[in-house]
């Protein structure tokens, strides 16, 4: 993505995608929505992502996506589902998470993730 993209979606669940979440995605400032269900994608998740002001939706489930929760998660203000289940992701849940006042779904099953909500 070269930083023109103007969409507020980006789904694209079960294409086969490998490799990682490029950091200049927390440079599409309209996105909303951020679907990348079941794919191959490994590495971990960019803090750039915490960027994304307007993201409403985030699903990285079904992946092998490793590390830990982004610790700025909680900037994400108008998130509303966050999916990260069925990855390999481990530590626990941010303390910021606790601000996501919008937050109607968390799915984390099926990780290395201890502690309890914040």
């Amino acid at each position: 993505c070269d930083g023109t993209y103007t969409g507020t979606r980006v789904d694209l669940s079960s294409r086969g995608l490998s490799g990682t979440i490029p950091p200049q995605l927390g440079d599409i400032s309209q996105l909303e929505y951020l679907i990348l269900i079941d794919n191959s994608i490994s590495g971990t998740i960019p803090p750039q992502t915490s960027k994304l002001s307007r993201l409403e939706a985030l699903s990285l489930n079904s992946n092998s996506i490793s590390g830990t929760i982004p610790s700025d998660t909680g900037k994400l203000s108008l998130l509303q589902y966050l999916y990260l289940n069925s990855n390999s992701i481990s530590g626990t849940i941010p303390p910021d998470t606790g601000k996501l006042s919008q937050l109607v779904r968390l799915d984390l099953y099926d990780n290395d993730i201890s502690g309890t909500v914040p």
